[in-house]
């Protein structure tokens, strides 16, 4: 139950804020971290060359692949070397790997054996028109990750409180569970919200984490709201909330595309958001 997290950062300020969570988040699960920083080796690609290429052109392409390397390396290393040094002084165990591939592939490589994914809502890769736009990194981690993955929120806030949004379906079943246990282990409420234009089905749907968290001792409140899911949720957050979703909504479940009550809450949302495919 996410005593081991694996944090993925580069140098955005969002991988900053992902920093400080994963830190707070082992201080008081008494976990350990596993941070990660990936090369994009598609940067330092370069294009074919043909035979009649001139040889300055190719020399000039292969310094450019050299320095370009050398410097995300030395990025990386100096990243790795802040993080790590932070992290233990807070009295947590941490491991580092400066990693090269595709980020998404090698991030959800290193997290096979953690329990948790920590990481920014926008890295570097992100694009710059769209300032609530996720990075494509974080849109394929989400879409593919088997363990749940905690999105940092614009700035670290220390959690006070689990909101979770339910609406019956097996993501928000697995979301569920998470949010309990890791309600019950950091000793924090939890809100449970059902929004649903049928009162009985919402009621029904409460009832299931009523139960759940009655077995695990875990103070809970319900809301029954009518409206949209993710407007109901957003006007529902506070500061010091960790806001709990499924990744996919009830209906039907899109395999490659986010559902758009997420994809609502992860651009709009202040709070960090706790997702489970």
């Amino acid at each position: 139950m996410m005593q081991s997290i694996l944090l993925a950062i580069d140098s955005s300020p969002s991988a900053e804020v992902a920093r400080r969570y994963a830190i707070d988040m082992a201080r008081r699960l008494e976990g350990t971290v596993h941070a990660v920083f990936v090369i994009d080796s598609r940067l330092t690609e370069f294009s074919y060359f043909s035979d009649e290429s001139r040889p300055g052109v190719v020399e000039a392409a292969l310094r450019l692949r050299e320095q370009t390397l050398q410097q995300l390396e030395e990025q990386g290393e100096l990243l790795l070397e802040a993080v790590k040094a932070e992290i233990e002084a807070a009295g947590i165990e941490c491991r580092v790997d400066r990693l090269s591939g595709v980020p998404a592939v090698r991030i959800l490589d290193a997290a096979s054996d953690s329990d948790l994914i920590v990481m920014g809502r926008r890295g570097e890769s992100a694009g710059l028109g769209d300032t609530k736009g996720l990075g494509e990194v974080v849109e394929r981690v989400l879409r593919t990750a088997d363990q749940p993955v905690l999105l940092a929120g614009a700035d670290f806030q220390e959690i006070t409180q689990v909101l979770l949004g339910f609406d019956g379906s097996k993501p928000a079943r697995e979301a569920m569970n998470y949010a309990i246990e890791l309600a019950q282990r950091l000793v924090l409420p939890v809100r449970a919200v059902s929004v649903h234009h049928e009162e009985h089905v919402a009621r029904r749907h409460l009832e299931t984490v009523e139960l759940y968290a009655a077995s695990h001792k875990v103070k809970v409140d319900t809301d029954i709201r009518k409206g949209d899911p993710a407007d109901v949720i957003l006007s529902m957050a506070q500061p010091g909330d960790l806001i709990t979703i499924g990744a996919f909504g009830e209906g039907r479940i899109r395999e490659w595309l986010l559902g758009s009550t997420t994809e609502t809450i992860l651009r709009s949302a202040a709070q960090p958001v706790l997702l489970h495919r």
